[in-house]
């Protein structure tokens, strides 16, 4: 009985320790945190879905060890579906077409956002573009709403969504301005978002990712 009990007493131990180091890794994995706030209220995820009324929103971003998270919003999935196996950075393509079609982040397919959110909107696309939303206090601006903060080093930012702004139907040229830049209470399709952030040093064939997260926008 006394060596059921050592052995009982051993076991809890281990796994008491394999529990504390797998929550030790998961918050040193921890770059950044996104999150949706709609009326002043956090909408959680379910499912791998945020469920939102037609009215404006949020995006929360906590920047805990880094300074950029790229951002994809996008009406298809070319960023969504891509294998969570996979660094989402590669990109080995040259061509600027074969970018396009084939890459997923990489700093040339930057949109060229507003300084400081002022059209409080987010550019919704296919996989020719995305954003990067950043803050260098060296640098006198940033995408996010004015009013970033910092706090022992971790980055607290809000990006407001009011306005969708269409970079599809702009692309296509017979789309007048209010048919792809319009209020969000006229979305009528979801948005599949992707984050993620990287680490880059010279030498280094392409950034390698660190962090992604993912979910789809749904509105009703």
């Amino acid at each position: 009985m006394k060596n059921l009990i050592l052995i009982t007493i051993s076991i809890a131990m281990f796994l008491s320790c394999s529990t504390l180091k797998k929550g030790e890794k998961s918050v040193e994995e921890t770059y950044f945190k996104v999150e949706l706030v709609q009326n002043g209220k956090l909408v959680k995820e379910k499912n791998n879905v945020i469920q939102l009324k037609k009215k404006p929103f949020k995006y929360k971003l906590t920047l805990i060890k880094t300074k950029d998270v790229f951002v994809s919003n996008s009406w298809g999935t070319h960023y969504y579906d891509y294998p969570e196996t996979e660094n989402i950075f590669k990109c080995d393509e040259e061509s600027a077409e074969g970018i396009n079609e084939i890459c997923r982040f990489v700093s040339i397919k930057t949109g060229n956002e507003d300084r400081f959110n002022e059209s409080k909107d987010i550019y919704v696309g296919d996989q020719t573009y995305h954003g990067v939303w950043f803050y260098d206090e060296n640098i006198d601006w940033y995408r996010m709403d004015k009013g970033v903060t910092t706090k022992g080093g971790i980055v607290h930012a809000e990006v407001t969504v009011e306005n969708i702004y269409d970079l599809d139907k702009r692309d296509e040229r017979k789309y007048e301005a209010s048919e792809y830049n319009y209020p969000i209470e006229k979305i009528n399709q979801d948005i599949y978002v992707v984050f993620a952030t990287s680490h880059y040093e010279k030498g280094m064939e392409y950034p390698k990712e660190l962090q992604r997260e993912k979910f789809i926008l749904k509105f009703k």
